[in-house]
């Protein structure tokens, strides 16, 4: 008896979280008290959403997906972020987050070009 608990609970717990990681909402998840989420949106020099770009801040990273998305739930305030790429010019910008607020930031990464062939 304890065992059929035990595992409807278990069962229950891996539907909800699959339910919740998978699912896309397109209402924002509830964001804890007092805090912003910001989105990085990655996109190339034609708008296309650029994935597997690293978005970095203080204390936190996160590689972009097929989107060009990472999603951070932080504090208020303002971050300095740092985005990069494989074969891709870096770039820094800042983003202010208010509480209880999406704030998403579209960053542009201009393709360097191809590294000049060695000399013989």
């Amino acid at each position: 008896m304890v065992r059929t608990r035990v595992l409807a609970v278990v069962i229950l717990g891996i539907v909800w979280t699959c339910s919740v990681l998978g699912g896309q909402s397109q209402q924002p998840a509830a964001l804890p008290h007092g805090q912003g989420q910001l989105e990085v949106i990655v996109v190339d020099e034609q708008d296309k959403p650029l994935s597997g770009a690293l978005v970095a801040l203080p204390g936190h990273r996160c590689t972009t997906g097929a989107e060009g998305k990472c999603k951070f739930k932080v504090l208020p305030g303002r971050y300095p972020l740092l985005i990069s790429k494989d074969r891709y010019r870096g770039r820094r910008v800042n983003a202010g987050v208010r509480p209880g607020e999406v704030t998403t930031t579209r960053v542009e990464l201009q393709k360097l070009p191809p590294a000049p062939a060695p000399r013989k």
